[in-house]
């Protein structure tokens, strides 16, 4: 289900307050991605699995889970 962008009776700042929500979300998935393909990357030199991979991917998991930031507002 889409919601619209704008909606009757909300404000400009709610708005900006919603995208830049959704760019910190957008912002977390990206490193989470950015990790685990640096963890499963490797090059034909390298040993067998280590434990990293294992560990990237928990991190990956844990950045996932973390509450969203809060916007602080300037006065």
């Amino acid at each position: 289900m889409a919601r619209q962008i704008t909606t009757p009776g909300h404000s400009d700042l709610a708005l900006e307050h919603r995208v830049a929500t959704l760019e910190r979300q957008v912002a977390a998935l990206t490193e989470a991605t950015r990790l685990l393909a640096a963890a499963l990357e490797g090059t034909p030199l390298d040993p067998p699995d280590d434990g990293d991979t294992a560990a990237t991917a928990r991190r990956a998991h844990e950045l996932l889970l973390l509450p969203p930031l809060t916007h602080i507002r300037p006065h």
